[in-house]
């Protein structure tokens, strides 16, 4: 599966679960429709980047692994911010929740200035890799240490959540059941197999037309 694919796959999940330019309060999470499929295929483009990303280690393992790991990163983001506008950009009084703790879609802890990244909870706003790279590597963590207490690999969602390997059980049941789903109606064989439309990774050579033969008399 390439980026294109993947984002495309992303994307198409986004669209039929929550349509874009239908959110009306807060008032800085409103736009129309047309911007909010902009807004989701950026959101959906960075999620592909940063799941096929050389440097980074998918959470799953197999053929599909890296294709999982962006279904997984799609899931929190939408349980942590359903994707609105004013999350996504940090907007207004009720854009960083938690006391301004959490930050991103990703809804991602910065309790000492910045992440171990080296980020601030300004750049996870603006950077939308950084907030999901900053997710990702956070999920990395939690599976190698919630395996390594004998925990099993779904657990590093329960450390996401709670900090814990063995705490919320019910919200993080919740976001499986989520992710299971979209894996069951959105399969991912068939979006591997789905050919680029035309212009998508770049312009097509038209072929030379064949001059009309002529009869004969």
């Amino acid at each position: 599966m390439t980026v294109t694919s993947l984002s495309a796959w992303v994307l198409s999940i986004m669209l039929a679960t929550i349509p874009p330019g239908k959110s009306r309060y807060p008032k800085e999470a409103r736009e129309s429709a047309a911007e909010g499929r902009a807004r989701y295929a950026q959101i959906a483009r960075t999620i592909a980047e940063i799941s096929m990303a050389p440097d980074e280690t998918p959470v799953f393992a197999g053929p599909q692994a890296r294709a999982k790991t962006a279904a997984l990163l799609l899931t929190i983001s939408f349980h942590e911010s359903h994707w609105m506008r004013h999350i996504d950009l940090g907007l207004g009084p009720v854009g960083r929740r938690g006391g301004g703790v959490y930050h991103c879609m990703m809804q991602i802890a910065v309790f000492k200035k910045k992440t171990p990244e080296g980020w601030t909870a300004e750049d996870l706003v603006k950077h939308r890799d950084k907030c999901f790279r900053r997710g990702l590597h956070i999920l990395q963590q939690a599976r190698r240490y919630c395996m390594s207490k004998k925990y099993g690999p779904r657990s590093m969602l329960n450390l996401y959540a709670s900090g814990h390997c063995d705490h919320a059980h019910e919200p993080v049941d919740k976001r499986w059941r989520t992710f299971d789903r979209w894996l069951a109606h959105y399969p991912l064989a068939k979006a591997s197999k789905k050919k680029p439309k035309k212009n998508e990774d770049g312009p097509s050579k038209k072929k030379p037309r064949r001059p009309p033969r002529r009869r004969k008399s």
